[in-house]
């Protein structure tokens, strides 16, 4: 039996990220995944950052993590989105050569002594006694799983069991047993869906007729930025038309969104074409951006038209597209459901409750995004790290992170759809933003071994003049922020102990006591979010705690 401090399932953005952190805090890390092309696998847009998203790429960059740094090598194109809004909304985008972002990653996961990368199925797991395919055994187990749960793609008629459509038009396996492992454990078991659209050769594309988005010039990095890098490549904008809209009418009894053959639930903010055909039926068409997979790739993404639509019918609605009408398609759109977790099982730092030593990070967690997944990663990664080897914790909350915030809503309120990140979603976001993500969490980073303090120093001498003026700006709602969140905090000192009966407490609702009980809150701070909770079931439980 080989052993390990800490093994991580999985090679998407949160596996990465993880196993970065836990090697980076000194763990023996093994990373097991099934092929070396999973890490870093940008499997549908080839895009980082965005509203709310740019936010934690520079709370993981001011952690020590991996994406920023990839994304920075990566990019080809840049824009900061909501330029003329105030600093809170402001959010950096840039469109990422997906070849470039893979070996970037490889090469900065390859600078980790510590850390092993196997390229291997995991055909049986243990998640009690920690081992994996009966060879492998590590204190602490971090599931990084992405959509590979009883992942079955869907494209019509089409129904195929798999995790990923991968470049070379090949299926990659699903896992078909963890889920059982997992419920059989007592956890919770939803099923959601995402989509992906079709791929089409740049050379088919008339552009002419295509709207030109620039990049801007110059522009913002996520990290330090790349010397190297001085890639500007145009992305194009066109849109659906009313024959667009009427074909998929006249077919969307084939759209297996609306036949039944799909159960999973999509995101909500991120539908398939045929979702917002039929959702939006008095808009007379809907943006497609025409955006490049990579410098030297033959290849276009058209993001906006998701589907799950068969191969027949994309044919037909796609050429109904200014600038597609002679669109030739390389891989055709589809969708996939698969398993995840409802992470209310979890705690604050990704453990399971009731089966210490095991985390959970990204898409498992009923979530959706690269972001959001490598977000997970990085605290999975460093909590496991210190279960495995003692050390501190790293503690992110609604009050000092973005990162927080997600972390808190899904292991609070649960999703019932895939969860994806937005500003809106932070009541402190006037804090929680970008270019302050270094003085908010640097110095953690450094205390708890995930950044070196001489990175440290080098981007908050970068940062500390354009964090001084958004903060003078912005210095009355601040200071009204800081209140509430002294408030918030002490909140979150008022702990309230796992083994907390709510069953005998009078005044609660049966509906409540439910809740309470699916989530286990940890503080007054969580009990209060949770849906239903009222002022007075708050000073229950306080009375209670309170003797």
């Amino acid at each position: 039996m080989t052993e390990f401090d800490v093994i991580i399932i999985g090679g998407g953005h949160a596996g990465v990220e993880a196993a970065a952190a836990s090697a980076r805090r000194g763990a023996r890390t093994l990373l097991l995944t099934q092929c070396e092309s999973d890490l870093g696998a940008l499997s549908c847009n080839p895009s980082i950052g965005g509203p709310g998203k740019s936010q934690m790429v520079a709370e993981i960059d001011a952690l020590g993590g991996v994406m920023g740094r990839a994304a920075d090598r990566s990019g080809i194109h840049w824009r900061t989105l909501n330029a003329t809004h105030g600093a809170a909304t402001r959010a950096l985008r840039a469109q990422i050569d997906r070849d470039l972002y893979h070996r970037a990653v490889v090469d900065l996961l390859g600078q980790y002594e510590n850390l092993s990368i196997v390229y291997e199925t995991v055909e049986s797991l243990d998640i009690v006694k920690k081992i994996v395919n009966g060879r492998y055994q590590a204190r602490a187990i971090v599931l990084t799983t992405g959509t590979f749960l009883n992942g079955v793609v869907t494209r019509g008629a089409e129904k195929i069991p798999s995790g990923r459509l991968q470049d070379d038009g090949t299926y990659q396996a699903p896992d078909m047993r963890l889920s059982d492992v997992l419920r059989d454990a007592g956890f919770r078991i939803m099923r959601l869906k995402t989509g992906t659209p079709a791929r089409i050769w740049r050379d088919s594309v008339n552009f002419d007729v295509c709207e030109i988005q620039a990049p801007d010039a110059p522009h913002d990095w996520f990290g330090l930025g790349d010397e190297t890098n001085c890639y500007a490549e145009h992305c194009y904008i066109t849109h659906t038309t009313a024959a667009t809209h009427q074909i998929i009418r006249d077919h969307i009894a084939d759209a297996p969104m609306y036949n039944g053959d799909i159960q999973g639930t999509g995101p909500r903010y991120c539908p398939s074409l045929e979702d917002k055909v039929m959702r939006f039926a008095d808009h007379a068409s809907h943006h497609v951006f025409i955006e490049p997979e990579g410098l030297n790739s033959p290849l276009v993404y058209p993001n906006g038209i998701s589907t799950s639509f068969g191969a027949d019918i994309q044919d037909i609605w796609i050429r109904t597209i200014p600038g597609l009408e002679n669109a030739r398609i390389a891989r055709y759109g589809y969708a996939i459901e698969y398993d995840a977790i409802d992470a209310r099982a979890l705690d604050a730092h990704l453990m399971a409750r009731d089966i210490p030593g095991l985390f959970f990070a990204g898409q498992i967690n009923g979530t959706s995004g690269y972001e959001e997944a490598a977000a997970q990663g990085i605290v999975a990664g460093a909590n496991a790290a210190a279960f495995a080897r003692g050390g501190a914790t790293l503690d992110l909350d609604r009050t000092n992170a973005m990162i927080g915030v997600l972390i808190d809503d899904i292991t609070t309120m649960g999703v019932d759809e895939p969860y994806r990140m937005f500003t809106s979603r932070a009541e402190y976001r006037l804090h929680l933003r970008a270019d302050n993500a270094i003085s908010r969490l640097g110095a953690m980073g450094v205390n708890v071994g995930l950044l070196s303090p001489d990175y440290f120093d080098v981007v908050m001498a970068a940062r500390r003049h354009v964090i001084a003026e958004n903060d003078k700006f912005y210095a009355g709602y601040i200071m009204r922020a800081q209140r509430e969140i002294e408030t918030y905090r002490r909140d979150m000192d008022m702990k309230i102990p796992l083994d907390f009966d709510y069953c005998a407490l009078p005044g609660l609702t049966n509906e409540l006591i439910e809740k309470l009980n699916a989530t286990r809150p940890e503080n007054i701070a969580q009990l209060s979010r949770i849906p239903g909770m009222t002022p007075a079931g708050i000073m229950v439980v306080l009375r209670r705690i309170r003797g």
